[in-house]
């Protein structure tokens, strides 16, 4: 019985990890896209909020993305203070949350929450010294009969930005009509303005400050590049390894819950500060990370094994109760993939102990 409560132990945190934003710890977009739509199946009432932080890049590029990070987390505290109870919070990725309050609301109860959340956020951000303001836009909609959360989310979204542009309240419900009336908006544009919103976005995607280290992904984003590197990979004919990297005792078993969260997050920091700005990694399971390793060749593997077991055994030099066990498989061009045969019967895999 013991057994069997730790793997349901196990599986349960592994299933919040799954539907965890890693930063804020609301729900992820996968997990808030699926709650919400089989709230919408089942012909819950509600009302969909997306919000977006105002200038977040302003703030980032100010302040750092340490100080964007940490307004983020603020933002997300005081979504679960006002709508906590019995409403879906998630993080759609930036600086974009949604909310979906359940039950019967009026336009007008929409909008005296609004105004407070928004006074709070202006509070909050005096608090951590962010001079140029923080503010978040709210567009709101109805679910409707038979809605999805595609056409829902469309539609609160096209508020949230209409109202990006006119300001007017603490919170725009979605107009059709407006919504109609948007592309004249764009008819008159000089013909250059293409090539600066080219600039402008291209700014936006990159880093300001790249931070040391390899980039940590959640397992989604992780799992795209790695098919995106796969499809050109014939073309490019780069070398990328896939390492895996297992946490276990001496005799190949997970190391136990009760110190499982504190050794995965010291091997987690040792993965990122000894491998290259280029790599990536993921959590992929509760004692397992997954690296990838672009550029670099079969024979370069023993020298990132040894990057990471030196660093890891450092710091844990006087525990002689866990070893890092490692895999290797060197990506090949999707049309040339083969079965992958079981662990240990695969030339291409391998399994190293650090003693």
């Amino acid at each position: 019985m013991e057994e069997l409560d730790v793997l349901r132990a196990e599986n349960d945190h592994l299933r919040r990890l799954a539907q965890q934003d890693s930063l804020t710890g609301l729900l992820n977009r996968g997990a808030m896209e699926a709650r919400v739509a089989a709230l919408l199946q089942e012909n819950t009432p509600g009302v969909l909020l997306m919000i977006d932080v105002d200038n977040f890049k302003t703030i980032n590029d100010k302040y750092g993305h340490l100080m964007g990070d940490k307004a983020l987390r603020e933002l997300a505290c005081l979504l679960g203070y006002y709508f906590g109870r019995g409403n879906m919070i998630g993080r759609m990725g930036g600086d974009e949350f949604a909310v979906f309050l359940t039950g019967c609301h009026t336009k007008q109860q929409i909008r005296e929450q609004a105004a407070r959340l928004n006074a709070r956020i202006a509070q909050a951000g005096k608090a951590l010294g962010i001079e140029t303001g923080f503010h978040v836009t709210i567009g709101a909609e109805f679910a409707r009969a038979a809605d999805t959360f595609a056409h829902l989310y469309e539609r609160a979204d096209s508020a949230m930005r209409a109202e990006k542009q006119g300001r007017t309240m603490a919170v725009q419900f979605y107009d059709a009509s407006a919504k109609r009336q948007a592309p004249n908006r764009t008819t008159h544009l000089p013909r250059q303005a293409p090539s600066i919103d080219i600039k402008y976005i291209s700014r936006q995607l990159g880093e300001k400050t790249p931070a040391a280290g390899a980039c940590c992904y959640e397992f989604d984003a992780f799992l795209a590049v790695y098919r995106f590197l796969e499809r050109g990979l014939k073309r490019s004919g780069q070398s990328i390894q896939l390492i895996l990297v297992s946490l276990m005792n001496p005799y190949g078993d997970f190391i136990g819950l009760e110190e499982r969260e504190h050794l995965m997050e010291q091997l987690r920091e040792n993965i990122c500060t000894t491998l290259r700005t280029s790599d990536i990694y993921t959590q992929y399971s509760a004692c397992q990370f997954l690296v990838m390793t672009p550029g670099a060749a079969q024979e370069n593997t023993e020298l990132i094994v040894a990057r990471i077991q030196d660093a890891f055994y450092t710091v844990t030099s006087n525990r002689t109760d866990i070893r890092l066990f490692f895999c290797f498989y060197p990506l090949q061009p999707a049309q040339q993939k083969k079965e992958i045969s079981a662990p240990g019967q695969s030339q291409s895999q391998r399994s190293a102990a650090g003693l």
